[in-house]
């Protein structure tokens, strides 16, 4: 009777024992499994908290944020309607889109760029998005679109010192 006891006792141990064995397996290989997801995690992290000018990726969205600032430096600092429907024309004629695409797109990047707060900075990272996307006849095309838009309401310095910045830093003034 004892031995049997005995054995029992020690199937019981090894029964114990092999389950927290197991157990603490699986708690290793969900700990791998939540290391390996890290990266992932981040990505989708950073994408979800991107807001802004940093949203911008295309060269027709760099422009289009670059006459939305043109707008926003004009003497009520907003854009009116007839700055928006030059900006619209802009894309349609010199950017071959089809006019519910620019409506959508103005209406987009207008969303992008209401946070920010001087219009004067979205010049440099839009140019940096712009310098290995564009060559020099549309950055000179560009800045001509830029003027049209400072035209509605008549040129602020501010605006031209604006688009003088851009050809500067597009390399278009030497």
């Amino acid at each position: 009777m004892h031995v049997l006891l005995l054995l029992l006792g020690g199937a019981a141990t090894i029964f114990f024992y092999l389950s927290r064995i197991s157990r603490g397996a699986q708690d290793v290989a969900d700990a791998a499994q939540t290391i390996s997801n890290i990266p992932r995690r981040r990505r989708h992290a950073k994408a979800v908290n991107t807001r802004g000018l940093a949203l911008v990726q295309s060269p027709v969205e760099a422009a289009t944020v670059l006459m939305l600032s043109i707008s926003r430096m004009s003497d009520d600092r907003r854009l009116s309607d007839r700055e928006r429907a030059m900006i619209e024309r802009q894309l349609v004629s010199q950017m071959a889109m089809e006019s519910e695409d620019a409506d959508g797109m103005v209406l987009q990047m207008e969303l992008v760029h209401e946070d920010v707060t001087l219009p004067e900075t979205a010049l440099f990272p839009m140019v940096d998005i712009l310098l290995n996307s564009i060559d020099n006849a549309d950055a000179r095309r560009l800045a001509s679109m830029m003027n049209a838009v400072a035209e509605v309401h008549g040129k602020t310095h501010e605006q031209l010192d604006f688009i003088r910045r851009y050809r500067n830093r597009m390399g278009l003034l030497g």
